[in-house]
């Protein structure tokens, strides 16, 4: 087939967003039917040596062994007290969280996508911790997972040492790769993983409690099965929620520049948020009963304020979204008066269903917020000459 010079014209607009020079080289791809143009990007400069992961897993392995032969333990469990999963929850987090904290920090640029560097300072600790915490309930679910298959199994001390040094480089691997890849617009998922995961294990560990019997505040007093977990999943998301809106609203105020109802909006993000920490940090015991249902109160009318204000204060609001805030709105009522004027639905119910409500209600409006920073769609006329 004979090669034909073909010259494409570029707007303006389009060269400019790509800052594209004269002269440079462009990636043309052709899939499903389209041309697709991409600019050569030069390679990740973010990640560390693979001799830092190995050698600092090398140390670790000795630490463990030394450790093994001064307290004369020839035969190690695989999961115990004294095992090789306690040992690779305690190396494999402390290392996996050092590799991937690092990571991060060389690639915040391209981890913020844009935005200013001085956000990703404010955002870092609670990235840290988040996935920390997911880390951390990896290890002891692969820990518990382990000890279901191999139970009673143990290796003499090399062995042991082997395998642990080997699943500490995979973790720790699999965490920096996971930095190099994590973006802004992650924090959204995490927080609704963290938050449904966290509330569905708290009710799967106090399932022979039968919780629903009083109330899902239940989960997080002392009379329950590890109530931390259902308590932290609280005050995380909550955190992870404020990172989020300040990420937001950062990158939304360069946009749309200083804006009241912008800021609106935020504060009462921000304040829901905090809010949420509350009621993890309050637990429902008799000594916090009455701050516990206080904030989680405030949790409700807070919803229903953004629900109501939204016509006003969101950017580009859709009629699609009102129609949905404004169902959403009127469903949480009506479960408010089913539950108490009517006495139809229990506690448990009532308070299920309405964070159900609010919390896919809560997401809508920052998938809303994130679609306002995506770029506008160009569509340009291509000539052929």
């Amino acid at each position: 087939m004979e090669n034909k010079k073909v010259s494409i014209v570029l707007d303006q607009a389009i060269i400019d967003q790509l800052d594209l020079d004269k002269g440079q080289q462009l990636k043309a791809e052709l899939y499903n039917d389209k041309l697709v143009l991409q600019k050569e990007e030069s390679p990740k400069q973010g990640r560390l040596s693979s001799w830092v992961l190995i050698i600092s897993t090398i140390v670790l392995c000795c630490l463990f062994y030394a450790a093994s032969s001064i307290e004369k333990m020839d035969q190690i469990l695989l999961v115990g007290d004294y095992s090789i999963i306690t040992f690779l929850i305690g190396f494999g987090g402390i290392l996996g969280m050092t590799i991937f904290t690092t990571t991060l920090i060389r690639n915040r640029t391209v981890f913020l996508g844009g935005i200013k560097v001085r956000v990703f300072w404010r955002m870092l600790p609670v990235i840290v911790a988040s996935f920390a915490v997911i880390l951390l309930l990896a290890l002891l679910g692969f820990g518990w997972l382990l000890e279901q298959i191999f139970t009673g199994a143990s290796f003499d001390k090399f062995t042991s040492t082997l395998i642990l040094g080997v699943s500490v480089y995979v973790v720790s691997l699999f965490w920096g790769q996971i930095a190099e890849q994590i973006r802004a617009t992650w924090l959204t998922t995490v927080f609704t993983i963290i938050m449904v995961s966290g509330v569905f294990v708290a009710m799967a560990s106090n399932r022979t409690l039968q919780w629903w019997h009083f109330n899902l505040s239940f989960l997080g007093t002392q009379a329950a099965k590890a109530s931390w977990q259902f308590n932290l999943t609280l005050i995380l998301s909550a955190l992870i929620l404020v990172a989020l809106v300040d990420y937001l609203f950062v990158a939304l105020s360069e946009k749309y520049g200083k804006n009241w109802k912008l800021t609106a909006i935020r504060v009462m993000l921000t304040i829901l948020g905090i809010d949420l920490g509350a009621v993890g940090f309050f637990p429902n015991d008799a000594s916090s009963h009455l701050l516990h249902t206080r904030v989680a109160g405030y949790l409700v009318l807070i919803i229903i304020a953004l629900i109501i204000s939204v016509k006003w204060l969101l950017p580009e609001v859709t009629r699609d979204f009102l129609v949905m805030s404004y169902a959403i709105g009127g469903m949480l009522v009506g479960l408010e008066i089913a539950f108490q004027v009517v006495h139809y639905l229990s506690l448990t119910a009532f308070e299920l269903s309405a964070f159900m409500l609010a919390f896919a209600w809560l997401i809508r409006l920052i998938t809303h917020l994130e679609a306002l920073l995506l770029p506008e769609t160009k569509v340009m006329t291509v000539t052929l000459e």
